[in-house]
């Protein structure tokens, strides 16, 4: 099933918006409704309202809705924001992506040291300002790692990176270049330019699966034979769990995620060629809104 499937039964579902109460009571209902969640008044409420509402709407796969989500500011308008996005960001997606910021840091930190003498060079593919390679150098204390380079196609969110590294002493070690990862320009001259260890985090999280097995495909020439790689992608618990929150992100305002089963997940990565290594979430129960996957390439 795509995910395409999913948002619109999502869209078919009488949802209770009642206990959110940041919404008049006008547009909870409105919000609820299948008939009625696309009047326009709900738009304009969302839109008048929310930071996190208006760069989503003008655009899904801009970098500063997970800033919003991770640290809870808002880089362009400089102001914090009201009780919508409050309530969205301290929402149950909202809580899982700062879990897996820390999740996939932590077992950064754990487990690439010992890898390659220390001297690793990790590929963050759609890194956007690197928010994960900061967070896991502050774990290892800036150590085991040679090279974080960070690829994006949003110059904006790079600069924004490569003046956090500045401010951090990380020059020397984080590095941003702005390209189409997925594209044969963007590939590495040499094999001493490979990659030794790879993160896809949220890429997937909008393609079908199709899609993301080309780009897992499309993406090994970046990495040396038997590089490994973790990646994390939306599991369908999370409209399961707060189909609220998915009504607005999907429904209202277009964004076009695609969750997936666990199964669906494990048998993209087969069909890439890849092997499965472990597969966690940024839960410690393991029940998670994320499936994040360790894999050799």
């Amino acid at each position: 099933m795509t995910m395409n499937t999913r948002v619109s039964e999502l869209a078919q579902k009488q949802i209770d918006f009642s206990k959110v109460t940041c919404f008049p009571a006008e547009i909870q209902a409105k919000l609820g409704d299948p008939r009625t969640f696309q009047d326009p008044d709900v738009l304009h409420f969302l839109l008048s309202n929310s930071e996190v509402c208006r760069v989503l709407y003008k655009n899904p796969a801009d970098f500063e809705m997970l800033e919003m989500a991770y640290f809870g500011t808002c880089i362009r308008s400089g102001s914090w924001m009201n009780g919508v996005d409050h309530w969205l960001i301290g929402s149950l997606p909202g809580k899982a992506l700062r879990d897996r910021l820390t999740a996939v840091s932590v077992w950064l930190a754990d487990h690439l040291r010992p890898i390659n003498n220390g001297r690793l060079h990790i590929l963050d593919l759609g890194a956007g300002p690197g928010p994960y390679a900061f967070a896991t150098l502050t774990l290892t204390n800036n150590k085991g790692v040679s090279l974080w380079d960070c690829i994006d196609a949003d110059r904006y969110g790079l600069a924004i990176g490569e003046v956090r590294a500045r401010e951090s002493g990380l020059q020397h070690l984080v590095k941003f270049r702005q390209t189409n990862f997925m594209s044969k320009g963007s590939y590495p001259m040499s094999d001493s330019q490979r990659a030794d260890f790879g993160l896809l985090i949220g890429i997937l999280c909008g393609m079908t699966e199709e899609v993301a097995v080309d780009c897992l495909q499309k993406i090994k020439p970046h990495f040396k034979p038997g590089a490994e790689i973790l990646a994390a992608t939306l599991l369908v618990k999370s409209f399961q769990e707060e189909p609220t929150v998915f009504r607005i992100l999907c429904n209202i305002l277009g964004w076009p995620l695609r969750p997936k089963t666990l199964e669906e997940v494990m048998a993209i990565f087969k069909s890439a060629g890849y092997e499965i290594l472990s597969i966690f979430t940024e839960r410690d129960n393991g029940d998670g809104e994320y499936a994040i996957v360790h894999a050799r390439i």
